[in-house]
């Protein structure tokens, strides 16, 4: 039987070591809850639409039912709400945008995605004048921090999960052991030197995390919302407001630019206070064809990295774990 170890529990280490692990596969997860992990600050959107030009998702149809099938079976082996199926209000702020959405909504290939909508619903109150609707069908989130937090106490009672970090330097004392080890590390992954040629294209993003003060708990939206920010409420009255994209950046923290950059979106939109709870950030670790890697190493046979999930993440990691999670087990 195989034993396998995976480097790094990010959304993408965590899903392909439960589908080794139901397949089963001798699997051991290593991670040492490094800054800066990406999974952890990301609200888990998923959404079939997107762009200013409201193009749908790559892959969407093939992606979307692996997704919600794995993460509805988490749930359950978990025993946590982690998949929640949300629509999405889509705010349209010029004549232009209007009507490019009225025509998408007419297509066919987005008819049972988007629809137009005249009224904010539950957001009304809470929303600055002037806008038009739209509403995103199909659309949801994972909690990708507890999806984490549980599977790793699910693995470490299962005697397969450690806290520690695994480096390249020392390759075959480290993972002698095993017949194949995958790094799942998101962005670090782009100084792993069994992959000197991955194109990494790293970007940080940045969330603040916020409250609704004045609006009673009953009438709280329960719709995401968006616009140039993606607001999208997580339970107890908080909500979820992101995200900035920054191709350069000093550190992997929460900055004041960003802070600066998803305020003034947020006041574009709403026109009612909030209390700023907290502020968030992660770097995505994407690539320059801003597609996922799922590759053996050229350096090193026994050595595979699943990476570059970028901010699809929630939406591609079931798929992409569930292939490579096949290819290993038939190895």
């Amino acid at each position: 039987m195989s034993k396998i170890l995976i480097i790094g529990q990010g959304v993408a280490g965590t899903l392909l070591a439960w589908e080794l692990y139901k397949r089963g596969i001798q699997v051991h997860v290593n991670d040492g809850k490094l800054p800066g992990a990406s999974s952890i600050a990301a609200a888990g959107i998923i959404n079939p639409v997107t762009g200013k030009r409201y193009v749908k998702s790559w892959r969407f149809d093939e992606f979307y039912p692996v997704a919600r099938q794995t993460y509805q079976e988490l749930e359950h082996i978990l025993e946590t709400e982690l998949w929640e199926e949300r629509p999405i209000l889509r705010l349209l702020a010029t004549s232009e945008e209007t009507n490019d959405w009225s025509v998408r909504c007419t297509q066919e290939d987005y008819i049972s995605y988007l629809s137009e909508r005249d009224h904010a619903g539950a957001w009304g109150p809470l929303l600055r004048s002037g806008f038009h609707f739209g509403l995103i069908h199909q659309s949801g989130r994972v909690n990708l921090p507890l999806l984490i937090t549980k599977f790793r106490q699910f693995a470490s009672e299962k005697g397969f999960f450690e806290e520690t970090e695994v480096t390249t330097e020392s390759p075959e004392s480290s993972f002698s052991d095993y017949n194949y080890v995958v790094f799942c590390e998101g962005w670090r992954g782009e100084n792993n030197p069994f992959f000197p040629n991955v194109p990494f294209r790293r970007s940080k993003g940045e969330a603040l995390l916020l409250r609704f003060p004045g609006i009673p708990t009953d009438q709280l939206p329960d719709e995401m919302l968006k616009k140039t920010v993606l607001i999208s409420p997580l339970g107890n009255g908080t909500y979820w407001a992101g995200s900035t994209y920054r191709w350069t950046f000093p550190d992997t923290y929460p900055s004041e630019d960003g802070k600066a950059f998803l305020l003034h979106h947020l006041q574009e939109m709403l026109k009612v206070p909030f209390d700023i709870v907290d502020q968030v950030a992660g770097i995505r670790p994407t690539m320059v064809d801003r597609r996922p890697v799922v590759v053996q190493s050229q350096i090193h046979p026994k050595v595979f990295m699943l990476n570059g999930l970028g901010t699809k993440g929630a939406l591609l990691a079931p798929f992409f774990a569930q292939q490579l999670a096949t290819q290993l087990a038939k190895s």
